[in-house]
């Protein structure tokens, strides 16, 4: 009865939903499409074979799949039939979001071992043989998890009654698997009769299938939730991950085209010791509650009038969206796609730019934006104290279609006698987070640090939002939107028209046009640009991708960066420029390196192209055995609120794995060894073990070296919880003093870069990271 009354909830929702479009495996795939361009495919294998031996199975699968560009919702399910190598296969509208739920009810069943059978003996509920006719083992019991009640156990095993001894009859055990109808448990052995003769074995798995108890399995939501996110390109590959726990084993649904497929990892779990600090508070806070103390009218009312300034936070708002529109748009006043041309077409810093597209749609909904996350970027400090790195908020669409916001403002050093250490006070608010359970209390601490300024421990630092912590030499607005195909980002920063705060844009850093790495693609910029990508990838030669960095000239900035997988493709560009790759081969064989040209322009879409970062540079080899992170959805922060890891009563918005796995490890490394007072997971692994450049904290990261003074950030190992931490210096070295004021709307963006960059080389060689000062990624 349970099985039935899940079955008609289940449909129920789809009726609800007034949707009836149902996926049920099957071995017939239909036809396919006549327009093959025009579709992706969604192929779910729902096995694999642990480095132990074990055969997992996804039993009782049922995933709602949504396009986010029409909110369409079609199911896909493994219920009926579902061969143990099968595929379910969906076709699906490609240049669309989707949202992929895993619905409950679904259960995992284990084999010890694979393999064909001998000697007749049944596999996987195999056909009984001809030597008997007694019980077929009974109703199988419904397993714990969830299968279909009374069916014949998929993995049951089962021998004839009684029958004729002699000559014995082969058992027919092994007929590849299909004994059983459906998902269950072990039936009972039906009589006593002998086993068969010399059957010719089976094809599936032998020996028992175990369910495995509900209350040992777990979705890892704090890797995966329920609902993941991949946009489909046409006839191509599209990667979503599902992580189980099971006990110690780690069952991942890997990737695919779009792939669900299974693989387990059958080392025990890294328990992290007493007393980690933890990221997603110091470094990221995602929290529901925790981020909803800021709105997107608060944070643009902020900066419209700290500093004295008498703005108007809608129309600010309007501006960045208007911007996308020919003139004269919705906001007449607002600088418009198309202001600037080359050779007669719309451009940006001398690059195409995309006119007319949807995202105007926006205007006006300056409301309909919620907070996702709180981002401390204290890790793009300038090394000598000249700022003090910047300070994030992610806000995104609560409409579709999808569009995100990110203000990334630039926090000056109040104290640049001091040096670096001026910044200690930021540093110290951000470590107090993490001992502060209460969400709502953490909220309101970053809420009066972003809005008013003057937060406990922070006197002497101004609100975050100001305006001119987002202008020419400091921070910037950064947009990812998805209104109008492909998606793409862009960059803003703020100046004054006249009395008014107005939003400009900007080219985007550090994203160099894929075209520039044509020799003879003709760009005027070309020649300067290769000669400059040469400096370059001198940040891009350490394996530790949290500090990977590829830094260009600001003429070399795209207008955008887009998701049509070959403008800022540098690899593909590499190849017809046979004189430049020869340059890059030089440099290389100059500072001894074994990585190839190929693997510069792979690091540089990865570490410096905006939509590399976020999606198209995720699962390249990137020489010497890196390989960047895969892909789950093109934001770094999803807009969608799931369970923040094992707690149900809280909601947090899921960061990306790049985020987890690489960035933020990598940026609490930083944080620990310049300020002290943390102590990193060790589970988190965590940079290359390349070096710091200051103190450590007193502890030893394991296989990666110790961090102490001057030692490199390892990858693994229990932290130590030796030491006192690092001793401010008694002679500070100063930090240059730089007075950021609002750029003028009415100056040229090529005048205006060249400004930026002028200010930026105040700002020293290196961030405390050791990324290019210059770095804003």
């Amino acid at each position: 009865m349970k099985t039935s009354i899940r079955w008609w909830s289940r449909f129920a929702l789809m009726a609800g939903m007034g949707l009836t479009t149902l996926i049920a495996c099957s071995s017939d795939r239909g036809d396919k499409p006549s327009d093959e361009q025009r579709t992706g495919t969604l192929a779910l294998p729902l096995r694999t074979v642990s480095s132990t031996g074990k055969v997992y199975f996804l039993r009782n699968a049922f995933f709602q799949i949504q396009n986010f560009n029409t909110g369409d919702v079609q199911f896909l399910s493994t219920e009926e039939g579902l061969a143990d190598d099968s595929l379910l296969t969906i076709r699906l509208a490609a240049n669309a979001q989707y949202a992929v739920t895993l619905l409950d009810g679904w259960f995992l069943e284990r084999f010890d071992d694979e393999g064909g059978g001998s000697g007749g003996t049944t596999s996987m509920g195999g056909a009984p043989g001809t030597g008997g006719g007694a019980g077929f083992g009974g109703k199988t019991p419904v397993p714990i998890g969830g299968a279909f009640a009374q069916d014949v156990g998929s993995g049951g095993v089962f021998t004839a009654g009684e029958g004729p001894v002699d000559p014995p009859i082969a058992g027919k055990g092994g007929v590849s698997s299909t004994g059983g109808t459906a998902v269950g448990g072990v039936g009972p052995v039906a009589g006593s009769g002998p086993v068969g003769g010399t059957g010719t074995g089976g094809t599936g798995p032998v020996g028992s299938g175990v369910i495995i108890p509900s209350e040992r399995v777990r979705l890892v939501t704090e890797l995966t939730p329920e609902t993941q996110f991949v946009f489909i390109e046409p006839q191509s590959d599209n990667f979503i991950n599902y992580h189980f726990r099971v006990g110690d084993e780690v069952i991942e649904f890997n990737k695919g085209n779009l792939h669900i497929s299974i693989t387990v990892d059958d080392v025990p779990a890294c328990i992290p010791p007493e007393g980690v600090t933890k990221p997603q508070r110091v470094l990221l806070d995602t929290n529901l509650t925790t981020t909803s103390a800021v709105s997107l009218r608060d944070a643009f009312s902020a900066l419209s009038t700290n500093g004295g300034l008498a703005g108007n936070p809608e129309l600010l708002f309007n501006e960045i969206y208007d911007s996308f529109a020919s003139a004269p748009g919705k906001v007449p006043q607002a600088k418009h796609c198309g202001d600037e041309t080359t050779d007669g077409q719309p451009s940006l810093n001398g690059f195409p730019i995309d006119c007319d597209r949807s995202e105007s749609v926006q205007v006006g909904r300056l409301d309909g934006f919620r907070a996702s996350a709180f981002v401390n970027r204290i890790d793009l400090a300038a090394a000598n104290g000249a700022h003090c790195g910047q300070q994030r908020m992610i806000f995104a669409a609560q409409s579709f279609p999808r569009s995100l916001m990110i203000l990334e403002a630039q926090v000056p050093n109040p104290h640049p006698e001091l040096g670096i250490e001026g910044c200690r006070p930021l540093a110290e608010f951000w470590i107090a987070q993490d001992a502060i359970d209460d969400p709502s209390e953490r909220g309101e601490r970053l809420r009066q640090a972003f809005l008013v300024g003057g937060a406990p421990g922070l006197e002497d630092f101004g609100p975050f939002f100001r305006a001119e912590n987002l202008t020419v030499g400091s921070g910037q607005i950064r947009l990812n939107t998805f209104n109008s195909g492909p998606w793409t980002l862009r960059e803003f920063k703020l100046a004054l028209d006249g009395d008014t705060l107005s939003a400009i844009p900007f080219p985007v850093a550090e994203s160099p046009n894929g075209f520039l790495w044509d020799e003879n693609s003709g760009l005027p910029q070309g020649e300067a640009c290769r000669e400059n990508f040469l400096t370059a990838l001198d940040g891009v030669l350490t394996n530790d991708m949290s500090v990977m960095a590829f830094v260009v000239d600001g003429a070399c900035r795209n207008s955008e960066s887009r998701n049509d997988f070959f403008t800022e493709d540098y690899q593909s560009h590499l190849k017809s420029s046979p004189g430049f790759r020869s340059q890059l081969e030089d440099k290389l064989l100059s500072v001894g390196s074994s990585l190839s040209p190929e693997n510069i322009a792979s690091r540089a879409r990865f570490a410096g192209s905006c939509i590399g970062c976020h999606m198209e540079g995720r699962g390249l080899s990137l020489g010497d055995g890196v390989v960047s992170p895969g892909a789950q959805d093109f934001p770094m922060v999803v807009e969608v609120p799931t369970q923040c890891g094992d707690d149900p009563s809280e909601s947090c918005f899921l960061p990306s794995n790049a985020l987890t796995d690489v960035f933020l490890p990598g940026r609490m490394n930083v944080l620990a060894r310049t300020f002290g007072n943390v102590v990193p997971n060790p589970c988190d692994g965590g940079g290359s073990g390349t070096g710091g450049t200051s103190g450590g904290f007193g502890g030893s990261f394991g296989t990666g070296g110790g961090v102490g003074t001057g030692g490199g950030v390892g990858t693994a190992g229990a932290p130590s919880m030796g030491g006192t931490g690092m001793i401010p210096p008694d002679k500070p070295e100063p930090a240059p003093v730089i007075d950021i004021e609002l750029a003028s709307a009415e100056e040229p963006v090529d005048q205006l870069r060249e400004e930026d960059a002028e200010i930026r080389q105040e700002y020293g060689d290196v961030t405390i990271s050791g990324k290019s000062a210059a770095s804003t990624h």
